[in-house]
C-alpha cells in the first residue's frame, strides 16, 4: 500500500465531501423534526418557548448524528483511485478506541 502525502487539494475535496453529505442529511431532518415539535405543540395549545432549549438539543443531537454518519460513508467512498484507510501502526500498542 502506498502512503499519499496529505495536501490541501486532498483535504478539501475529502472536507467538502463529508460536509455536503452531512447537511443535506442534518438540515431537512432537524426542519421536519422542529417543525413537527411545533405544530404538535401548537395543536396541544401548549407554548414553544419553555421547550426552545430541548427543541436545539434536539437539532444539535440530529447534526452530531448525521455528521458521524457522513464520515463513515465518506470512508467508504473513492477519490479519483484513492480512499481514506485505517492503518494500524504499531501491533504492540492497544487502541483506546475499540469499536
Amino acid at each position: 500500500m502506498e502512503e499519499i502525502k496529505v495536501t490541501w487539494k486532498y483535504a478539501v475535496r475529502i472536507w467538502w465531501s463529508w460536509v455536503w453529505r452531512a447537511m443535506l442529511w442534518t438540515f431537512p431532518t432537524a426542519l421536519l423534526v422542529g417543525f413537527l415539535m411545533g405544530f404538535i405543540l401548537s395543536i396541544a395549545g401548549v407554548s414553544t418557548e419553555p421547550y426552545q432549549p430541548y427543541l436545539q438539543l434536539i437539532g444539535a443531537l440530529i447534526g452530531i448524528f448525521f455528521g458521524i454518519y457522513a464520515v463513515k460513508v465518506v470512508m467508504t467512498k473513492r477519490f479519483n483511485g484513492y480512499r481514506i484507510a485505517l492503518v494500524k501502526t504499531d501491533t504492540t500498542e492497544t487502541s483506546t478506541i475499540d469499536v
